[in-house]
């Protein structure tokens, strides 16, 4: 008894005794993990963009903004959709310094991302945030790296949503141009274009915005700007039903698909003639049939009118 005792006891001893070293082997490990990543990003060689200014640009009327090539639009309301917000270390539209995403399906809240940038240059002239300073930021990946990494997937095949987004969506083509990557193609909707249209706020600026509307912001949170720009986008939906925003297409057209879904979001909510849906363009009497013949949309009540029917919305909401 007193032996079987002893080799229970030895045993246990035994095992606590491994489990203490593995413990301290882990804590061990997991430091060294930690020492290696912190001296591989302070040793970590970025691209150097040679002749870096080549790239700036000079502003116009004060205002510094990198053109987006001509684009068209469509109009609904997309059910998915991702909001962003990006902060810039200085007056060119590249020195990203932070950008942050807020994907959104069906009104909710899906997921987030955020991202410190290294700028191309060590010039912060424009952060007002004191909490960041070079020494650190310098450490992240600069955008391009992010960009070829996977951030790409971010902006592609889906309908973004940005307020002034042409000037965001600037920044985010001149930040490509320096290292040499041609920007994709956009799909975008301009929370500051619903703004003008809508509303008559005192300011336009988003803080002053979403301060009138009860909409959650919190000054230099970069995430929680590109959260309360989809919250504003949801909040104008709800205070305005029969408004559809514009889709803005860069580099790209809509397809026959985008186009009828416009329509269908059209009439929606009211019916509409045929002039009234296409407006300003004239009508296009096969893109109509097509609505017609896939029964996308059905004669209303008033002669020479249409409304969407259920299974035409079902299409439209089907679309990303």
């Amino acid at each position: 008894m007193n032996t079987l005792l002893h080799t229970a006891t030895t045993i246990v001893t035994v095992v606590f005794i491994a489990a203490v070293l593995y413990s301290l082997y882990s804590a061990y490990r997991r430091h060294q993990r930690k020492a290696n990543k912190k001296k591989d990003l302070e040793t970590k060689e970025h691209v150097k963009v040679d002749n870096l200014h080549q790239y700036d640009i000079q502003p116009q009327d004060g205002y510094y903004k990198y053109p987006l090539e001509g684009h068209t639009c469509v109009r609904r309301f997309p059910q998915r959709f991702t909001a962003l917000s990006l902060t810039l270390a200085n007056d060119q539209p590249y020195s990203i310094c932070l950008i942050a995403f807020a994907d959104y399906d069906h009104g909710e809240l899906k997921d987030t991302h955020y991202f410190y940038v290294r700028p191309p240059e060590n010039d912060l002239s424009k952060v007002a945030d004191w909490n960041i300073q070079w020494d650190e930021i310098k450490k992240a990946d600069e955008f391009g790296e992010y960009w070829n990494a996977g951030m790409c997937r971010l902006f592609t095949d889906r309908t973004l949503v940005a307020h002034n987004a042409e000037y965001v969506l600037g920044c985010i083509t001149h930040a490509l141009a320096i290292y040499g990557i041609e920007a994709p193609s956009f799909r975008y909707i301009d929370t500051l274009e619903i703004a003008k249209k809508l509303y008559h706020f005192d300011s336009n600026q988003l803080p002053a915005i979403c301060d009138e509307m009860d909409i959650d912001i919190e000054e230099h949170n970069i995430l929680n700007e590109a959260m309360a720009v989809g919250q504003f986008l949801l909040t104008a939906k709800k205070d305005y039903p029969m408004y559809v925003p514009r889709i803005h297409f860069v580099s790209s057209e809509p397809t026959e698909q985008d186009h009828l879904a416009s329509l269908i979001s059209l009439v929606e909510r009211e019916e509409c003639t045929p002039e009234e849906m296409f407006s300003p363009q004239p009508v296009d009497s096969a893109l109509l049939q097509t609505l017609i013949d896939k029964k996308y949309i059905e004669p209303g009540e008033k002669p020479g009118t249409y409304y969407a029917t259920d299974s035409g919305l079902d299409f439209a909401e089907s679309l990303s």
